[in-house]
């Protein structure tokens, strides 16, 4: 083992100046192929920076392929001559900006974990035709493997009732616009995910809002927005909502699913957190079969870049939505669901889903830990918290503020439908960022801004 210690440059993120350390000390030979480097926390100490620093540092050298860290052997060194030039990373972060909009979750997987899968991709006599177009309803093997993935939500569905697709965000499309036509009307809560916004006016839908409590959609309320318009769909969010992190209650599911049968109406049930909750309730599509679309992904459970989403049709629909989604161009592509394929077949999936339970557990401990007196709504298993806002802060001003100061979230106004809901608060993704020690800084950085006005730290940005 080395006793490298690298002298950081000061004028760019700490994590970002140890893995140009490391790329100099490998140009310049005083680092060579094979040399195995400190441990993180050793030289976390000897350098005064947190072990997480040393850990992103370590990551980011790993990402450029001049490291390889193997499980209880450390990490090392590879030669930058003896390796072929890569594809360049694709990840667009911004240096001394702390994202915390997007909802996904913790990058838990190794480089170990992708490299079996292409592995056991390469061993595979028929991998080329993986190349060529797909059945647009999805092959019969990730049918299946869709058909298994939705029993583990409590869906019990038959691989030739299951469509394949690009993700839930295709599928929704997919779904809105098999099943509505321009100018129909929409129902969704009145706070909501926000791309159903633009989708629905790509439609020509009109969004009608359905009210909520602390247990969900009101039934009362949905029955009274039945009244007012003559919709004939109603998309929600039961498990883990975005962005409020509700979940509706299985007498509300089964009310729901009566209420859409009594007024002869879809449902679109967008379960895309249901695994990540600790109880996985009996779902709307259970309770009303013949008229629900369920749908959930490997994004939100697995990694973002998975873009793989299964749809539980209503009997003999399924290959109505798989033309509309060939219409769409959204089929999933080959490569992707196969590496899904291996994980989830050999286990991997499974024990990937485990650890990124256990780390938001950790993340929303560390939240509640800093921001609990804000009282923000965190439900246990949640990728995000819904933090309100005091009466002196409105979400645009904070959100601008924050920013200045280098972190990103969404102010609620994003997920509002109509006028009158109270979308006084921001939404605060904490599955992506790097680090725990990340995760804390950014959230006391906040908590410090909630307690200032306006003007005291607010810049306007060009």
């Amino acid at each position: 083992m080395t006793s490298w210690l690298p002298h950081l440059a000061g004028d760019r993120p700490r994590y970002i100046a140890i893995a140009d350390a490391i790329a100099d000390a490998l140009a310049s030979g005083k680092l060579t192929n094979g040399d195995r480097l400190p441990p993180q926390r050793e030289l976390a100490w000897r350098l005064g920076v947190t072990v997480g620093t040393v850990t992103r540092g370590y990551q980011e050298a790993e990402r450029r392929g001049l490291l390889s860290g193997e499980v209880g052997r450390g990490s090392y060194l590879r030669d930058p001559a003896q390796r072929r030039v890569g594809l360049p990373s694709i990840a667009g972060e911004e240096p001394g900006v702390l994202n915390m909009q997007v909802a996904a979750p913790p990058r838990v997987q190794t480089s170990e974990d992708l490299d079996a899968a292409l592995d056991e991709l390469k061993a595979t006599a028929g991998r080329l035709s993986l190349l060529e177009y797909g059945p647009s309803v999805g092959a019969l093997a990730y049918r299946q493997m869709g058909s298994a993935w939705l029993n583990k939500c409590n869906v019990d569905v038959e691989p030739n009732r299951v469509v394949v697709t690009a993700g839930a965000h295709a599928a929704l499309i997919a779904c809105l616009s098999m099943i509505t036509r321009p100018q129909d009307h929409l129902l969704a809560e009145c706070l909501t995910y926000p791309t159903i916004l633009p989708i629905a006016r790509a439609l020509g839908l009109q969004l009608n809002a359905v009210e909520m409590d602390q247990h969900g959609v009101i039934p009362a309320s949905l029955e009274a927005a039945l009244r007012h318009c003559e919709a004939r769909v109603l998309y929600l969010v039961p498990t883990l909502h975005n962005p409020t992190t509700v979940t509706l209650s299985a007498e509300r599911r089964e009310e729901i699913a009566a209420i859409a049968r009594r007024h002869d109406i879809t449902v679109i049930e967008d379960d895309i957190f249901c695994l990540l909750a600790e109880e996985q309730l009996p779902t709307i599509f259970s309770f009303a079969p013949e008229r629900t679309y369920y749908i959930t992904s490997l994004s939100k459970t697995l990694a973002p870049g998975l873009r793989m989403g299964f749809v539980a049709t209503p009997p003999g629909l399924a290959e109505n939505l798989g033309l509309q989604q060939m219409i769409m161009g959204a089929r999933i592509v080959g490569l992707a669901a196969e590496v899904a394929r291996s994980w989830i077949a050999g286990g991997t999936a499974d024990r990937h889903l485990r650890d990124i339970r256990t780390e938001l557990a950790l993340r929303r401990r560390i939240s509640l830990d800093v921001l609990g007196k804000h009282n923000p709504s965190c439900t246990p298993g949640s990728i995000f918290l819904w933090l309100p806002l005091p009466d002196h802060w409105r979400g645009s001003e904070f959100v601008g503020a924050a920013q200045a100061q280098g972190l990103k979230v969404t102010p609620g106004s994003a997920f509002a439908v109509g006028r009158r809901v109270n979308d006084q608060a921001i939404r605060v993704c904490f599955g992506l960022v790097e680090t725990r020690d990340a995760l804390k800084d950014g959230l006391k950085r906040l908590e410090h801004l909630l307690g200032e006005t306006p003007g005291q730290n607010f810049r306007a940005l060009a």
